[in-house]
């Protein structure tokens, strides 16, 4: 019995097991220098694909969405690699002529993964959310002509490991009965000295049990074959029971309605933010400002330019907070054209506030770059918003649709900084925990009763067109906007001048002016925005604020 269990044990692990891969080999003579493998080739079996390719030189492979590397590749020529029968299961490279561009596809923030090699690269594909390959080389060379797929086949263990451990488990029985019976016979065949018997009284015949049991004949012999018979089909079955098939996990879709994914999966976000620290790190510590053009644009850059210079110019400029690449947060937008917007929030070491990074992609072959950087303000609670790996939805900067329009944002959240209950958008927002509301509207009220020779205009405006919203789960939104302050101050007496020092002082190139100055903050802001049905009001999530420019009139 143990050894039958165990021979269909070792059996259902060699002749009876399938091959341990499912491969497709293509080799053609290469032209064009991109070739995609598309999403309906890459699930043709069942499981997550191999992507083998082999050249004479640079080898590169890329996965991501299919749609993103058609966008990608653009107008380039490219080759398809599908399949050829549906019988036979054969690739066949079929050629899309386009524009030979010279352009390499290295690095880029469209791929999940990526896979470099010389001669030879080999890439392990998630075949999930609509995945497709890309295969080059550098980008000016044909793109390889040896490609392998393989499937692996799930094969399950189970029966024959259940057969493995009941042999083994008979079989130690086995032993353990053999030696206790030889143990009883040796003590059997020892001398014993004989007893009398003790004196028995009359014998009684028995009656006949009703139940017959034969102790010998074909009867006996019969029935113990059948039930042994019985006990060893029933392994053989156990043991050739086939592995479970696999149930594919996605679900089908419940309604017509099918939403945009999201731009971007959680190992790309990671590959970006970290990628961004980097670059931070480096243009930090040399106060280099051509740094920053990799990964930095619009307010961030301006803002982190003009540090730079004040750093330079002073020692009691500290160095600004660094950027981290732990991420606790992430919002992707739900879309599939560009440009594409991303919020991350980044854990804070040192004491320092977490903070907010917004990026966008302006087009498929350029590089997501940071718009905003955002220190949260001390107990900011941000809205319940979509999950990562469904994204949200862009908000346009002239929605009418939420209690503020996201590009009115700065001029009204101004007036009620320079008006306080006077001005009329004073109901809009959320007021009560507003430190930066209180701490600006406090410092403009000191400085109207301080100056007393001259007179001071305060002004705010939005800074840039560049508004990234993305909505939340209530159908508010999260608004990214740049918010600029000017203020002017003139002299009102003749003979008088406006002063300046610090910061002000090293941006004006001199202590002051007879005619008087303007300076110029940056503030890059983080705002919720309710609906218009929503009880809510308008909530301050974050401010990051600097000095831009400083000018004599």
């Amino acid at each position: 019995m143990s050894l039958s269990l165990a021979l269909v044990g070792v059996a259902q692990r060699t002749v009876w097991a399938p091959p341990p891969a499912h491969v497709l080999n293509l080799k053609y003579d290469a032209e064009n220098h991109f070739a995609v493998i598309d999403q309906k080739t890459l699930s043709t079996y069942p499981g997550n694909p191999t992507v083998t390719v082999v050249a004479d030189d640079k080898t590169f492979i890329s996965s991501g969405r299919e749609s993103d590397i058609r966008a990608w590749i653009a107008d380039s020529s490219f080759t398809s690699i599908q399949i050829k029968d549906a019988e036979t299961l054969e690739l066949e490279p079929v050629s899309n002529f386009g524009i030979d561009q010279s352009l390499s596809p290295r690095g880029s923030d469209l791929w999940r993964d990526e896979a470099n090699g010389k001669q030879k690269a080999e890439l392990a594909v998630k075949n999930e959310h609509d995945a497709a390959v890309l295969i080059a080389t550098d980008g000016r060379s044909p793109a390889p002509g040896q490609v392998t797929v393989s499937w692996p086949i799930a094969y399950d263990l189970t029966p024959s490991n259940i057969n493995l451990i009941v042999a083994g488990v008979l079989l130690a029985a086995a032993l353990i009965i053999n030696l206790f019976s030889v143990s009883e016979e040796r003590r059997r065949r020892r001398p014993q000295r004989r007893v009398p018997k003790a004196p028995q009284g009359p014998k009684t015949r028995s009656r006949k049990s009703n139940l017959d049991i034969p102790r010998r004949g074909r009867r006996v012999a019969r029935k113990v074959s059948v039930a042994t018979s019985g006990f060893l089909v029933l392994g053989l079955l156990t043991g050739c029971s086939p592995a479970a098939t696999p149930v594919d996990p996605t679900p089908s879709p419940s309604s017509d309605v099918i939403a945009d994914p999201p731009v971007l999966v959680e190992s790309q976000i990671q590959k970006i933010v970290t990628n961004v620290a980097m670059w931070a790190k480096k243009a930090d510590g040399a106060t280099d400002k051509s740094m920053l053009l990799t990964r930095f644009e619009g307010a961030a850059q301006q803002m982190r330019t003009t540090y730079y210079y004040l750093m330079s110019k002073s020692s009691k400029n500290e160095a600004l907070p660094p950027i981290e690449d732990r991420i606790t947060w992430s919002l992707p937008a739900s879309s599939t054209i560009w440009p594409r917007t991303l919020m991350v929030v980044t854990d804070a070491v040192d004491n320092n506030l977490p903070q907010m990074l917004v990026m966008s992609q302006s087009s498929p072959r350029s590089q997501y770059k940071v718009s905003f950087v955002v220190s949260l303000v001390p107990g900011a609670a941000l809205p319940p918003v979509a999950a990562a790996e469904a994204g949200a939805i862009p908000v346009a900067s002239d929605s009418a649709y939420l209690k503020v329009v996201p590009r009115q944002l700065p001029p009204t959240y101004g007036d009620i900084i320079d008006k306080g209950t006077l001005s009329e958008f004073f109901g809009l927002f959320d007021l009560e925990n507003d430190k930066y509301y209180a701490d600006v509207s406090a410092l403009e009220q000191a400085q109207v009763q301080k100056l007393t020779k001259a007179k001071i205009k305060f002004k705010h405006y939005l800074g840039s067109s560049k508004v990234l919203s993305l909505s939340t789960a209530s159908g508010g939104a999260l608004v990214a906007v740049y918010m600029k302050d000017d203020y002017t101050i003139k002299p009102t007496k003749v003979g008088s001048g406006v002063t300046v020092s610090g910061n002000e002082k090293i941006m004006l190139g001199t202590a002051g002016s007879v005619k008087g100055v303007r300076s110029t903050y940056g503030n890059m802001m983080i705002f919720y925005v309710p609906p218009l049905s929503a009880d809510e009001k308008t909530t301050l999530l974050g401010v990051t604020q600097g000095l831009l420019s400083v000018k004599g009139l």
